[in-house]
């Protein structure tokens, strides 16, 4: 009796969304597909073989989602810290926070749009332990006096010493202190468990996970080692990693579950900070147009020991005037990697896009999240944004959540690329024809992401790919 093989039979089964093909009946051995057809057939053949019949009596099968670009070690902290989205005060935001738990208090989510003001280290010192809060973007967070104190953070435009407000190349470096100081690689190991956890109930079994810093590789790899990966993990490490990986020759690693695929870059910020570096000024805040947090020198630098590794470069490119900064990079090393988000692009851009065949990975719900977008870019602008129709044209496009900045759950990612915020934004309107068909979505929802992955044997059901799939109890191409 062969144990590792199975058939799934009597279903309605997509084995791929574009093109659309569907079956009836999928034998799998070692995880991997090896027929897609008639569900009799399926069944003859695991029966001459002994294995698993499973009568799926009905029920829809698809490939399992693939979230291009998310953070599972903060998806995980996330998952424990104080949840602080939808706060409409400074006063609530507290209240939240009180009932934290833990030597420090972690919270994410706030927006200073939604309080009414931003929060400041004075109003943190309400709790009387350490406390560090992230805005929703998690581009920028804030410190009471009992946190800043363990980080002892210089002063300087990303950190303001009077308010505790940190952002950008601060918050980088106040990341590091807590990296390096309050976590401990089996802090890591519990965070990535806790993610894995939740994404696999959410029907998410293949992740690219972003600015993997060392403890959370050294914790990978000893999930890796330990048989205790659940999900395919494409990690994308921070420079410094990859100065590490360079000084012992580690290119591309590639395991069971865990592969170290490449190097995430950053050109900008956020919209929601303003820090996005846009080509003109901010329509609600002409006094600025963002911030480029990296020069071109480096990103080209970076991009080439990268290369020379044999590793992949993933550029975080926002506003429109970081996406000609990411577009530069790998024009000049001709270097086909992916931008990460394209939350803006100009209709020039899209030829660039195009002919340096780029790949994209973007996140759907920011049309749901960024419900100011229309006046922060201004109506000019906004036919810009979020133009997913017309970036599938031209790029290999994969779909994300940005967890935990978003929430991981696919289906509120597909309704938004589906429905484009309909009755909930003012982007709609001014924006319906980017609306994608749920065929569409679905396909950038799974195979769509492999491609932008670098995933060759991932997200369809076809002989040769992997077998990780869904079952549903409704038709995934019907929308609700």
């Amino acid at each position: 009796m062969i144990d590792s093989m199975k058939a799934l039979i009597n279903g309605t089964i997509y084995t791929s969304f574009n093109p659309l093909k569907k079956v009836s009946g999928l034998v799998i051995s070692h995880g991997k597909v090896i027929y897609a057809g008639d569900s009799e057939v399926a069944k003859k053949i695991v029966e001459l073989s002994g294995g698993e019949i499973v009568d799926l009596k009905g029920k829809y099968v698809m490939p399992a989602f693939f979230d291009s670009h998310l953070h599972l070690d903060e998806l995980g902290m996330s998952l424990e810290m104080v949840d602080l989205r939808g706060a409409k005060s400074i006063e609530e935001l507290i209240q939240r926070l009180k009932r934290g738990k833990g030597r420090i208090i972690f919270g994410f989510g706030w927006d200073q749009d939604e309080l009414g003001e931003w929060p400041t280290r004075k109003e943190l010192n309400a709790i009387d332990k350490p406390v560090f809060i992230y805005r929703k973007c998690f581009h920028v967070a804030v410190a009471n006096d009992k946190m800043l104190e363990l980080l002892n953070l210089t002063p300087s435009k990303d950190f303001d010493e009077d308010t505790g407000i940190i952002k950008e190349k601060s918050l980088e470096e106040a990341r590091k202190v807590i990296n390096e100081r309050v976590l401990t690689v089996e802090d890591y190991v519990y965070y990535i468990k806790r993610a894995q956890e939740h994404l696999l109930d959410l029907g998410v079994k293949s992740v690219s996970f972003m600015s993997v810093n060392e403890k959370a590789l050294r914790a990978l790899f000893y999930l890796e080692r330990e048989g205790k990966l659940s999900i395919n993990v494409f990690a994308y490490v921070t420079p410094e990693v990859l100065d590490k990986l360079e000084s012992i020759g580690l290119g591309r690693f590639q395991g069971n579950r865990l592969t170290i695929a490449g190097v995430k870059l950053f050109t900008d910020g956020s919209l929601g900070a303003r820090t996005a570096l846009l080509s003109k000024p901010y329509s609600d805040d002409p006094s600025t147009s963002g911030q480029l947090v990296m020069e071109r020198e480096e990103l080209i630098r970076i991009t080439e020991k990268a290369r020379s590794l044999g590793l992949d470069v993933a550029i975080h490119a926002i506003g429109d005037k970081a996406l000609d900064v990411a577009l530069d990079v790998f024009e000049t090393t001709g270097f086909p990697g992916r931008i990460e988000h394209a939350s803006l692009v100009r209709d020039d851009q899209l030829e660039r896009v195009k002919n340096l065949k780029v790949r994209l990975s973007v996140q759907p719900h920011f049309i749901i999240s960024d419900w100011w977008i229309v006046e922060r870019v201004g109506e000019e602008r906004v036919k810009w944004v979020y133009r997913f129709k017309d970036l599938m044209k031209v790029a290999e496009l994969g779909f994300s959540t940005d967890s935990p900045i978003e929430p991981a759950d696919p289906w509120l990612t597909v309704d938004a690329a589906v429905n484009r915020g309909k009755g909930k934004v003012k982007l709609y309107e001014l924006t319906k024809d980017q609306a994608l068909d749920i065929k569409d979505a679905l396909h950038s929802y799974t195979y769509g992401s492999a491609r932008v992955s670098l995933a060759s044997d991932i997200g369809k059901l076809e002989p040769g790919f992997k077998a990780e799939y869904i079952i549903l109890d409704r038709d995934p191409l019907v929308v609700k």
